[in-house]
């Protein structure tokens, strides 16, 4: 089988092909990661298989092996290839690609799902209210301890109700340390 192209030498392509202002970044991220596969053997691999799967087919772990060595022109996979594609698939689904497997006959094989990226924005930023964020700066640390003593009175509050209905055997006692514990924490109290 005639080798193919080294995937650093591929990535060194798409980077010369990006052109204008709003692409400088682009172009940069790739050829600084296709200098870095030109040296490792895991970003070379890893960059191979992310481009095999591009494809749009179904791959065996065999093709997949086949493939990429056929492009690196050498033993990539060391002496456990399962345990180093189950790395390597681990690392590229962590930063986000979206690789499944296909046992469906006639489509046996590891794929890309669509869309191929997943980078949800996390829950924190979806949470914030930068004007509301804004408001808190502007104050003063005492009217800072004021709205924090404010919000933690009221979470007790709410807690001591949600007890005191959910366990109507309990002394007014009980419900408050309860209550304590579950807004505060456990701190020797």
């Amino acid at each position: 089988m005639e080798a193919q192209q080294h995937p650093a030498e591929r990535w060194r392509k798409a980077a010369r092909e990006h052109s204008g202002p709003s692409e400088e970044q682009t172009r940069l991220r790739l050829a600084a990661m296709a200098g870095q596969m030109a040296r490792d053997t895991v970003a070379s691999r890893r960059a191979a298989l992310v481009d095999l799967l591009a494809d749009g087919g179904a791959h065996t772990r065999e093709e997949i092996w086949q493939a990429i060595d056929a492009q690196l022109g050498r033993d990539s996979w060391g002496r456990r290839p399962d345990e180093t594609l189950w790395r390597d698939l681990r690392a590229l689904r962590e930063g986000g690609i979206r690789i499944a497997y296909s046992r469906r006959s006639g489509v046996e094989g590891y794929y890309l799902q669509h869309p191929p990226l997943d980078m949800p924005a996390s829950k924190w930023q979806e949470a914030i209210d930068w004007e509301h964020v804004a408001r808190i700066r502007a104050m003063s640390v005492p009217e800072k301890n004021r709205q924090a003593f404010a919000a933690a009175e009221f979470a007790l509050r709410q807690k001591r109700l949600l007890l005191a209905r959910e366990h109507p055997d309990w002394e007014e006692a009980q419900v408050d340390a309860a209550a304590r514990r579950l807004v505060f924490g456990d701190h020797g109290l």
